[in-house]
């Protein structure tokens, strides 16, 4: 067991969110366990008794009200301070950047390195005040290691926009005199050639759009702005009774993207096992996992038939490994995943077929049974065998669905250095961020009490803060060398709210967000080899 002490300016805490809270074991792996705050405490009860770390949502004043997590830690009786641990978590983490990204020459009197050596002095001023055991001095030093914490925070990510720029300068290349049909036939060339983790030259960007909407402002938009579509293939939307196929909603992006825009078109997640997509007759089949699995797979071969001819690239399964809505055991995830490859590949030989990880932080691991790390699912399906061409990877904050609270930039950034540690290209197929303050979701909802308030980075969520946030999120994501393609994660809001309400770059009113603009602008500088952190500020809201 492992306690850490919770103060704030008056004495003991009375209270702190844990809704988004989770452990965390050795290599990042999501552990189980139980976490409550009791008389001041944060008491967190692990199935192990090896060391884990702490993740919990804090307020980090002006940064925003973030998740954070602590170092890997010992069972204790006595209990840890909560805002000390996180800031040597955070020291350590900048440290270890700063090597990783070789900045360390960086001169004394830049703001990253003078960020940096102040959260340090302040850390240092907390462990070396003597502990005498007195209520007073417990929060001076919790003090201490806040302003610590949130120095380091803006340290790093200082440090990680540097790196994201010095990684583009890699990449991108001048602007060159090239028709748009060339353009498009490069970022083709860059959807669909994974075989390797070389990347290239830039990372295209696109965007998803869902079948309930299709008019000729929306076609505009799409064509001038973005590399490349993405259409999903919602088993929910397509077999909304069973048995009864119904393609018409999503034929006719499809078609227009190819014939019209002569855009690439990426298609899926085929096997989306969120809440969101799959259709509720299916539920009654949750526990029969022979049934579903044959269900599974003549879905699958419904739409790859179907579309196989017009999109090179699929994401074939989503979400198996978090169990959120589904009771499966470990081998069911690995089989289905090697159904879903194995199906696409067979019905396309040569697609590119990505597994997507739909929760790469996996708050989820901690709380639901038989919910696996997403890391370690990574690796299972690596090692398994299965000919897949890479990881599809969400990177989604501000919805009260778990693992996606809001997280600073360098968290971002760090997991993708996590991902991309086994060796397969990685492609963002849903990046964002709401421009609207979070709605707790319906009763209905499965694990409706570990859908929460998310946060927000930097100020509460807005069409300014969303723009400025998509402007760094998704420069962070294409610097990587590993990332292929960057895709935001829907183009208008809906009342359906495929994704997270308030997540698209176009109002439900058919006004655009500051966003749009944003989000084409930031595809434009790609293109022509400039960074998208020189654009103009974000216009405020009026």
């Amino acid at each position: 067991m492992i306690k850490f002490a919770v103060y704030d300016q008056a004495g003991p805490a009375k209270e702190i969110p844990l809704h988004h809270s989770y452990l965390v074991g050795k290599e990042d792996l999501t552990v189980p366990g139980s976490i409550a705050f009791e008389n001041g405490m944060i008491v967190c009860r692990k199935h192990s008794s090896e060391a884990a770390a702490l993740g919990v949502q804090i307020d980090a004043g002006p940064l925003g009200r973030l998740c954070v997590q602590t170092c890997l830690l010992p069972d204790r009786e006595e209990p840890y301070n909560l805002y000390v641990e996180l800031a040597r978590h955070r020291i350590m983490l900048l440290l270890n950047k700063l090597e990783e990204w070789a900045l360390s020459d960086l001169p004394d009197t830049h703001e990253v390195i003078t960020g940096f050596e102040k959260a340090r002095e302040l850390f240092t001023g907390a462990i070396a005040t003597p502990h005498d055991g007195k209520v007073d001095t417990a929060v001076r030093v919790s003090q201490l290691a806040r302003q610590s914490l949130a120095l380091g925070i803006e340290a790093g990510e200082r440090m990680t926009l540097l790196q994201a720029e010095r990684d583009l300068a890699h990449r991108t290349a001048p602007p060159s005199k090239k028709s748009l049909s060339q353009r498009h036939a490069e970022s083709t060339i860059a959807l669909s050639d994974d075989t390797e983790c070389d990347e290239p030259a830039r990372a295209p960007i696109g965007c998803t759009l869902y079948p309930d909407q299709f008019s000729e402002p929306l076609q505009k938009i799409v064509a001038r702005s973005f590399d490349f579509v993405s259409v999903p293939a919602r088993w929910s939307d397509i077999e909304r009774e069973e048995g009864q196929r119904n393609f018409v909603a999503t034929d006719r992006w499809i078609e227009w993207a190819v014939r019209t825009a002569k855009l690439p078109v990426c298609g899926g997640p085929l096997l989306d096992l969120s809440a969101r997509a799959l259709p509720r007759w299916l539920m009654i089949w949750e526990n029969d996992y022979k049934t579903l699995r044959e269900l599974a797979y003549e879905h699958l071969k419904a739409v790859v038939t179907r579309y196989r001819r017009a999109v090179p690239r699929w994401t074939v399964i989503s979400g198996v490994n978090a169990n959120m809505e589904l009771n499966f055991r470990l081998e069911e995830m690995v089989d289905l995943t090697r159904l879903a490859v194995l199906t696409t590949k067979k019905l396309q030989p040569a697609a590119t077929v990505l597994v997507e990880i739909s929760s790469p932080f996996g708050e989820q691991a901690t709380h639901i049974d038989r919910s696996l790390a997403p890391i370690l699912y990574a690796g299972l399906v690596k090692e398994s065998g299965i000919n897949f061409d890479g990881f599809a990877v969400r990177l989604q904050m501000g919805d009260g669905e778990p693992g996606r609270a809001a997280r600073d930039l360098m968290q971002l950034s760090a997991v993708l250095d996590v991902l991309a540690e086994f060796d397969k290209p990685i492609h963002i197929t849903a990046v964002g961020a709401p421009s609207v303050a979070f709605k707790p979701p319906s009763s209905q909802t499965k694990h409706r009490s570990l859908y929460a308030d998310p946060g927000y980075w930097h100020a509460p969520w807005s069409p300014r803060v969303q723009a400025e946030w998509l402007t760094s999120a998704v420069t962070v994501a294409a610097s990587k060398p590993c990332v292929q393609s960057v895709c935001w994660q829907m183009l208008w809001d809906s009342e359906n709210a495929p994704e997270m309400r308030g997540g698209g770059v176009i109002a439900s009113d058919g006004k655009p967000k500051p966003a749009l603009k944003r989000l084409a602008d930031t595809c434009a500088a790609l293109r022509a080899g400039a960074s998208p952190l020189k654009l103009p500020p974000v216009e405020a809201e009026a």
